[in-house]
């Protein structure tokens, strides 16, 4: 076996350019395979930093609207537990029971529930259980809990879900990848093992074994694939760090993601099934005893043809490499479209020059409504007088900061909802400049102003959508609905007074997205909240730039009052889109990498079949044949392949992208213009793959191409 080994290295050696291919496809395909399977190890695989994590379960509620919708605080929660949150301070939550809304069943402030599965216990079981408690609860709190049952997930599928058809998406392409490069260098090999076909027939007539010729092949791939391992780790190194800068930012197992002993050792078994995958049917196509004695009997030849059951065989590779090639292309133009729909998406709003902070008012200093709207009047007063400063508001659930809040709403003076089937809306909480510092123009009616009071009846603003789905055909503005947002039994409606546009507050095709809820505004000065977000729209080209003088603002209101995630709304934005952002980007290029290794094991094929076929063409080329004719004979073979290879990626990319819709927005699985990209690409590459060693044929001098006979 060393001398084996050790014969392999130096006949590599003697091949340095093959070696250099060889070693680079197979390092492309390692490396990138390692790089993803590091990511799902740290994602999907890794458990949670918990002693039996794997019985630990998330537990939400289930509702018309949403399988996540969240508790109320009357569910809760051991002291000793902590949830996996990036937080840097946690406070107990038996604080929030001097809160009266807390302790109301119906309300639902983003709580989720943990617990641990009993041993034995499977969560199909505890589903079972659940499902007898939520029906006794709505036995019991018929006006709180009808329509809503119980839904628990494992913690760390409830941590990681949302990626998890990502990064098997991912899994996949680099699979195809790997494939693609196999089948390149199983070419390759196959070529240079019939290049040495002499040295393997007289071997075998000095009595080698077919096993003993068999495993001097093996061991030549193993060590190429070896080789080729170990240059994939620092490509696999190199692309973590990519891959962490684009991963989401709030997604810490991502950035746990690293090279440990688990992940060596899947590139260690990559590796070595590559190098069984690159040789075994060259070695077996070699070694054959029968194909070998007919060497030894050659009359001397330099090139003849090679047999049609090896040209088949490494056609079939060849259509391989094109079909994968496509549906990675395919894929990538369908991701490549979502992504671009999903930053075109309009927001109704206008991002750009937006200015971000959030605060949080300690309710041991304001500990009344009063002191907290004061605090918020003197804020925007003096952080609107700041110079470059347009327009300053606060507002709470406002587009893309990671909350959300929903709540039913009744019509005033309709028939009662039914329960458990009560109409939502997303709730937002704004100050009166809030619609001029985003510029959302009014579509009809009126903004809040100064009539709307803390003492003076709440009014309400609505988007077009809220308009057109429950005011069809009559003008909205005058007309009420219940006030739900008070502990006042007999409070007086809400008076809708305006209709703005419709705002995209989450990332366009996330499950909240997805609701499509309507949107209603509280004035804050009448529906006073403790946290809110500042927004200042600014005229200096970087809103950041402002950001110590709105600070210096705040601070010389109350000097120990803190300000958090200070940030620009076009990079709150960015960030929401950064799953598909990562998804896209790897995908692509995992898809031109997969066009670039179909295209050289293309040209490979190509050059080795016009190498083989010189004394054909010479005999046509000395008998009068026209150059263009030899021309397009060697073409033909080329596209040939091509074609065969792009109608089988067509089905297979046509499969891809049903697979793909759930991942997509605004695109459908069978979108034409990614594919038809991707099959103009696939060609215009190919052809180039096929036009050089055709060319090189129509140069074939017949007198050298004769002197060879």
């Amino acid at each position: 076996m060393l001398t084996d080994i050790r014969y392999a290295v130096r006949m590599l050696l003697k091949a340095p350019v093959f070696t250099v291919i060889a070693v680079a496809a197979l390092a492309l395909g390692i490396g990138a395979n390692t790089a993803i399977f590091s990511v799902v190890d740290a994602v999907l695989l890794r458990p949670l930093p918990y002693p039996h994590s794997d019985e630990l379960v998330r537990l939400r509620e289930r509702m018309q609207i949403s399988a996540k919708a969240p508790v109320s605080y009357p569910s809760i929660l051991p002291n000793e537990m902590q949830l996996i949150r990036k937080a840097e301070v946690f406070l107990p939550l038996g604080d929030l029971r001097a809160e009266k809304n807390i302790l109301q069943r119906d309300n639902h402030p983003g709580f989720s529930a943990l617990g641990r599965l009993k041993k034995g216990l499977t969560l199909e079981k505890a589903r079972t259980d659940l499902d007898h408690i939520a029906r006794d609860l709505t036995r019991r709190y018929p006006d709180s809990n009808t329509g809503r049952t119980i839904n628990p997930r494992n913690l760390l599928d409830a941590t990681v879900g949302d990626y998890r058809q990502n990064l098997r998406l991912l899994l996949a392409a680099v699979g195809c990848v790997l494939l693609i490069a196999c089948a390149n260098v199983a070419n390759l090999q196959l070529a240079r093992a019939l290049a040495r076909g002499k040295e393997l027939a007289v071997r075998a007539a000095m009595g080698a074994s077919r096993w003993r010729l068999m495993r001097l092949l093996l061991i030549e791939s193993t060590v190429l694939s070896v080789a080729g391992g170990a240059a994939g780790l620092f490509i696999a190194v190199w692309s973590l760090d990519a891959i962490q800068a684009l991963s989401p930012p709030n997604a810490l197992r991502f950035q746990e993601t690293r090279l440990d002993y688990f992940t060596l050792g899947f590139a260690t078994a990559v590796a070595l099934l590559c190098g069984i995958l690159v040789g075994v049917w060259p070695a077996w196509r070699v070694s054959r005893l029968a194909s070998l004695s007919g060497v030894l009997h050659e009359a001397g030849s330099r090139g003849g043809s090679d047999s049609a059951g090896r040209q088949r065989a490494r056609s079939v590779l060849v259509v391989t490499q094109v079909a994968l090639a496509l549906v990675l292309l395919a894929g990538a133009g369908l991701t490549l479209k979502s992504f671009w729909r999903s930053q075109s998406a309009p927001l109704g709003f206008e991002p750009r020059g937006i200015l971000t902070m959030t605060l949080s008012l300690p309710e041991a200093r304001y500990d009344s409504k009063e002191k907290q709207r004061a605090f918020y009047a003197q804020l925007i007063e003096r952080v609107e007088a700041l110079p470059g400063v347009d327009a300053a508001a606060i507002g709470e659930n406002v587009p893309f900061d990671e909350t959300e809040w929903d709540s039913s709403f009744h019509i005033t003076g309709t028939p009662p909802n039914v329960r458990g089937q009560e109409p939502s809306a997303e709730v937002n909480v704004v100050s009166p400049d809030y619609f001029k510092a985003l510029q959302m123009p009014l579509l009809n009616g009126r903004s809040f102003g100064p009539e709307d009071g803390p003492k003076q009846p709440r009014a309400i603003l609505i988007d077009e959508s809220f308009a057109r789905r429950f005011f069809p055909g009559k003008n909205p503005v005058g007309q009420h609905l219940d006030d739900n947002q008070t502990n006042d039994e007999h409070a007086p409606p809400l008076t809708i007074v305006g209709v703005v546009p419709r705002v995209r507050t989450d990332r366009p095709g996330d499950e909240f997205d997805r609701l499509a809820l309507p949107q209603e505004y509280f004035c804050a000065t009448q529906l006073v909240t403790t946290e809110n977000t500042l927004l200042v729209r600014t005229t200096v080209p970087d809103p950041l730039t402002l950001a110590p003088a709105v600070v210096r603002a705040i601070q010389s209101i109350d000097p120990d009052q803190p300000v958090a995630a200070i940030a620009t709304m076009e990079k709150n934005i960015s960030e929401s889109l950064a799953t598909p952002r990562l998804t896209m980007t790897l995908l692509g290029a995992f898809a031109a990498l997969a066009l670039l290794l179909a295209s050289v094991g293309l040209y490979g094929v190509m050059a080795l079949s016009v190498s083989q076929r010189t004394r054909e063409f010479g005999i046509r080329l000395a008998l009068g044949a026209p150059r263009r004719d030899v021309f397009r004979l060697a073409l033909g073979r080329g596209l040939l392949l091509v074609g065969v290879g792009m109608a089988v990626g067509l089905i297979g990319a046509l499969a891809a992208g049903r697979a793909l819709t759930n991942l997509l927005y605004d695109v459908g699985g069978l979108d034409p213009v990614p594919l038809l990209t991707a099959l103009i690409a696939l060609a215009f590459v190919t052809l180039l793959a096929c036009w050089f060693p055709a060319r090189r044929a129509t140069r074939v001098d017949p007198i050298v191409a004769l002197r060879y006979e």
